[in-house]
């Protein structure tokens, strides 16, 4: 418990560093565009735009304002997958600074994860300016986004973490998440709902862990009610969890880090 108290103190004294982390992945990821910070907001839009009009228009799922529906599900979704396969390969493509000099070396995986939720909290806005627009009213609920997008930040930190560790000894590992993410996305209830799906299947949904995030964050927003509390405290259970044994593979085995990088 001490090492890991020592670990967040270092943190917070190298919090300076941290923020120009984050400061130069954002700067980094729209140098040389012409519309430079607005693909946080255009790419997932233009996403948004092709399925709702596939499973709006083509297939016709019948539920109401489907727009917002889809939004808040995939809002939900980028947080965790877009910041995962990003963070898994924060240690090894900062490798020359990690090699020349002392840092914490949680503050890259961290710095990956802060700039990705700048984009998110962004995409957040946006989905209340769509709700507005298609006259969802804002409920007394919505107050519970925040502390579910905190549990979004944890779990997602968590992953990025163990996944950072585990991307020093076996490089496909960048690779295997993103092939992983992309299966989970059509087993997750994003583009459809629960209620949609044969009742023998149903049950294989407490498996999945990110169905329990996507329908926490939906019920404030869509169903202007507070989420069934088993799959918010499933949620809140995994957010925790995730922190923390990430957190604690991660300083575990950070000691290690220099004998794999080359």
């Amino acid at each position: 418990m001490k090492g890991i108290g020592r670990e967040l103190q270092e943190l917070f004294r190298y919090r300076e560093f941290l923020l120009n982390l984050v400061s130069n992945e954002l700067k980094l990821r729209y140098r040389n565009s012409a519309l430079g910070f607005l693909w946080a907001i255009l790419n997932p839009l233009f996403y948004l735009l092709i399925l709702a009009v596939v499973f709006s228009k083509i297939i016709k799922f019948e539920i109401e304002h489907y727009t917002i529906f889809l939004l808040s599900g995939l809002t939900s979704w980028m947080m965790i997958q877009q910041t995962v396969t990003i963070a898994t390969a924060s240690i090894v493509n900062n490798q020359g600074m990690i090699k020349r000099i002392y840092v914490p070396k949680m503050a890259f995986p961290l710095s990956n994860v802060l700039a990705r939720y700048i984009d998110h909290l962004i995409l957040t806005l946006i989905l209340f300016v769509f709700m507005i627009l298609y006259h969802i009213r804002f409920t007394w609920y919505l107050l519970l986004v925040p502390l579910i997008l905190l549990m979004h930040f944890f779990f997602s930190l968590g992953l990025s973490l163990v996944a950072a560790v585990v991307n020093i000894k076996i490089r496909d590992i960048q690779h295997i998440v993103a092939i992983i993410f992309q299966a989970l996305f059509y087993v997750t209830p994003i583009i459809y709902s629960t209620e949609a799906l044969p009742e023998k299947y149903r049950p294989f949904f407490i498996l999945n862990p990110f169905y329990y995030f996507v329908e926490s964050f939906r019920f404030p927003v869509y169903y202007s009610s507070f989420p069934p509390i088993k799959i918010f405290l499933v949620a809140l259970f995994l957010a925790m969890f995730s922190f923390a044994a990430g957190f604690y593979i991660f300083y575990k085995k950070e000691k290690y880090f220099v004998f794999y990088l080359s």
